[in-house]
């Protein structure tokens, strides 16, 4: 009890007892755009769910952070997180095309993306090459665009969702589909499809994925929600997420470090 009678200690202890029990003292209120993409970010019942959408719930949780996710065009919502502040758009390929165009919290996945074909047309894509000569279509500003357009391609026609996306493919306007083995499954179905009736053809990007801030958010925010995710992977909590979502498939190493 002598502890008590320090002068000003009580004063002390009582506002550092206020900052801890009330974490959403200095919240923010923060915009987070998303579109169709299972199993990382999907609506269900009239919900957004998906793999990277309840990390980032579990994140606002532990940082206290209020969010508003908005589910839509990929094009809008990557368009609208360049420029808002307190805004961001996940699960967002970290790129160098992209570095300087985000703040970025991650890595959320790790994955491989190559082209497929449809296993009934006996294609061979052995090259980027061998791509440049077919018919390919993607949604404007999805990180395989960026990437392939850096790399001399000028066959890629554009749309504004998966969905169309994958409605050009499966009815063969298109020859080949570019995107992430982590999303193939879920891509295929929008369609009725399944992974037995592609082709896996030629791996042309090994990339991580992550939660992009705007360059107006607050520095502040950013850190907090990293140290967030750090925290979640070090007590196990990612990897049960994980484990949930992908049964059955190891979790890649990357994934598990903590990043500053």
């Amino acid at each position: 009890m002598r502890l008590f009678r320090r002068p000003g200690f009580a004063c002390w202890l009582l506002a550092w007892l206020l900052l801890a029990v009330q974490p959403s003292a200095q919240a923010a209120t923060l915009k987070l755009y998303t579109e169709e993409n299972p199993p990382l970010n999907l609506s269900s019942e009239g919900q957004v769910t998906g793999f990277s959408t309840e990390i980032v719930r579990q994140l606002a949780e532990r940082t206290g952070d209020r969010v508003q996710i908005e589910l839509g065009p990929w094009t809008r919502g990557y368009a609208k997180a360049q420029s808002e502040p307190n805004a961001g758009v996940f699960t967002t390929a970290r790129i160098p095309e992209r570095e300087q165009t985000f703040q970025w919290v991650g890595p959320l996945t790790h994955t491989l993306s190559r082209f497929y074909t449809l296993k009934s047309a006996g294609l061979r894509i052995g090259s980027l090459e061998d791509a440049r000569a077919r018919r390919l279509v993607l949604p404007r500003q999805w990180y395989s665009y960026e990437y392939l357009v850096t790399q001399g391609f000028d066959n890629i026609y554009t749309v504004t969702t998966a969905e169309k996306m994958m409605q050009m493919f499966s009815r063969g306007r298109a020859d080949m589909l570019a995107a992430s083995e982590i999303a193939l499954p879920g891509l295929l179905a929008m369609v009725g499809m399944t992974p037995d009736q592609v082709e896996s053809q030629y791996v042309f990007l090994q990339h991580e994925s992550y939660l992009a801030f705007s360059p107006r958010t607050d520095r502040q925010i950013v850190d907090r929600w990293q140290a967030a995710l750090n925290q979640l992977k070090a007590d196990g909590g990612f990897a049960s997420t994980f484990e949930r979502w992908f049964p059955g498939q190891a979790i890649p190493p990357e994934l598990i470090e903590t990043r500053r």
